[in-house]
């Protein structure tokens, strides 16, 4: 069934994706298989006692590479966006490989593989991006062209900013990129919303639906409130997406035909759920990874970065990776062996911590989790 609907999707992807609707309030979601997390065995890969956070990772060709923002604290106004790379035969030793800063603070920054060579995207005011065909030479960052959407008639918004954020970028099973991002800085009027983007080349990304539609829409059902901010996305076997978003209540994880449903929802019991990420193993299970701390307030920063095993009804199994602090914003990516997947996160639970968030070291770890598939 995955490769049929692949097939159809490489052969009119526009077109399925932007069907209307089914009748049917509720999505038909074809059951897959359950990736449990055994054991897990964590590393420090970067830790020179500066604040690195936010990390992403990627295999590219021979090599893992690994992205962070670099700074003096969790708040600073000035970044540096750091690269760094490993042989997938080796992992125990990791190159610095490119360094970017602007003007403006730099953060949340990504690296995936865009058709062989390896593209960097980070966030300062707007989204900028570099590529590298040989993970040594980098271009100069660009702003990547992403569609700022106009709100119909209908829907009065109006907007203090154009900026555009895309939280995630993962390529679809048609092939082309898909990313959950924020449009507009909301000034007044109307209902909001992120916003799904799709791009053939991961450079030119356009919208493919209005404000108040797509995944965002059904986090109320999970009991979630806003209109949704940080957000990651995965498909299932059977071409069904995934999407996780943080929101002003407890993280919630929606499922549905994309772009615009339906969706169900469900909840999580992760307060912040700061930088959900989301992953499809080799053998068609899906993983969350999130920020987690026990109550929506809580007294200090008691987070956990914590992992899920995710089902068509809602999510189970969750681990706590070895972390504390400020902490967290993972991103996962297949390992060498066929049952290894890899997180890279950071945390500060390693350091003292003063008063204030962030205000303290933070190292870049990398755990590798052993997984084990149960059939649906």
């Amino acid at each position: 069934m995955k490769y049929v609907i692949c097939a159809l999707l490489a052969l009119c992807p526009c077109t399925l994706f932007a069907a209307e609707p089914k009748p049917s309030t509720e999505p038909t979601i074809a059951p897959f298989p359950k990736a449990l997390v055994l054991n897990f065995w964590t590393q420090t890969i970067w830790a020179d006692q500066k604040h690195n956070g936010f990390p992403g990772i990627a295999r590219v060709g021979d090599h893992y590479y690994v992205t962070f923002r670099s700074a003096e604290s969790h708040q600073a106004k000035s970044a540096d966006i750091v690269v760094i790379r490993a042989a997938a035969t080796d992992l125990t030793k990791w190159q610095k490989v490119a360094q970017f800063t602007r003007d403006h603070d730099c953060r949340d920054p990504l690296v995936f593989d865009n058709h062989g060579k390896v593209q960097l995207v980070f966030h300062s005011k707007e989204d900028f991006y570099s590529q590298s065909a040989d993970g040594l030479k980098w271009s100069e960052p660009r702003e990547l062209q992403t569609e700022f959407v106009t709100p119909t008639a209908a829907n009065p918004l109006t907007f203090k900013s154009q900026r555009r954020w895309l939280f995630r970028i993962r390529r679809g099973p048609d092939g082309a990129f898909y990313s959950l991002g924020r449009c507009g800085i909301k000034d007044t009027g109307g209902t909001f919303g992120l916003i799904l983007y799709r791009s053939e080349d991961g450079v030119n990304f356009k919208a493919l639906h209005s404000y108040g539609e797509g995944p965002s829409r059904a986090i109320g059902q999970a009991g979630g409130s806003g209109w949704g901010h940080e957000a990651d996305l995965a498909w299932t076997p059977d071409g069904t997406l995934v999407a996780a978003v943080r929101n002003s209540n407890a993280g919630v994880v929606v499922l549905g035909q994309a772009p615009l449903g339906p969706w169900k929802a469900f909840p999580t019991d992760a307060w912040n759920f700061g930088g959900p990420a989301l992953h499809m193993t080799r053998q068609g299970g899906v993983l969350l990874a999130a920020r987690s701390i026990p109550e929506q307030r809580g007294i200090g920063f008691p987070a956990v970065c914590k992992v899920w095993t995710v089902t068509a009804t809602g999510v189970e199994q969750p681990w706590t990776i070895p972390s504390g602090g400020d902490c967290a914003y993972q991103s996962f990516v297949d390992g060498v062996a066929a049952d290894e997947v890899l997180l890279v996160y950071y945390s500060s639970h390693e350091h003292r911590q003063p008063a204030g968030v962030g205000n303290n070291p933070a190292n870049i770890y990398l755990a590798h989790l052993h997984i084990r598939h149960v059939a649906p």
